[in-house]
């Protein structure tokens, strides 16, 4: 898995690649940033389901950002181990961010975004 940092810059992939967003980060005072990733390898079983695997970690990231908890995690457990396990320890660390906002739901200014 590649990261990538900026919708223009995965837009320049084009279709000839599988790009999933990951989070939207600040670094200081920066204007927010969409992270991307570029899946590398996709195992030949999972080429049947590659859209289906797609549209639902899109769905889940924006379910993430409505606060849809129960959506994620159960997107999280049909999708960790696709995309040759490339993403786990993504899902690992959104299902860990998750579990503290079931605990201390955040507050209304939250958005999602990753500060650095």
């Amino acid at each position: 898995m590649n990261i990538i940092l900026g919708e223009s810059s995965m837009q320049q992939l084009g279709d000839k690649y599988i790009t999933l967003e990951l989070d939207t980060i600040t670094i200081g005072n920066s204007t927010p940033i969409k992270a991307f990733c570029v899946v590398d390898t996709i195992p030949l079983t999972e080429f049947p389901k590659t859209e289906n695997l797609k549209k639902m970690h899109d769905t889940m990231m924006k379910e993430y950002h409505s606060r849809n908890w129960s959506f994620c995690e159960q997107a999280i457990e049909h999708l960790h181990g696709a995309w040759n396990g490339e993403l786990d320890t993504f899902y690992n660390d959104l299902l860990e961010r998750i579990n503290a906002y079931k605990e201390n739901e955040p507050d209304e200014a939250w958005t999602g975004i990753i500060s650095k």
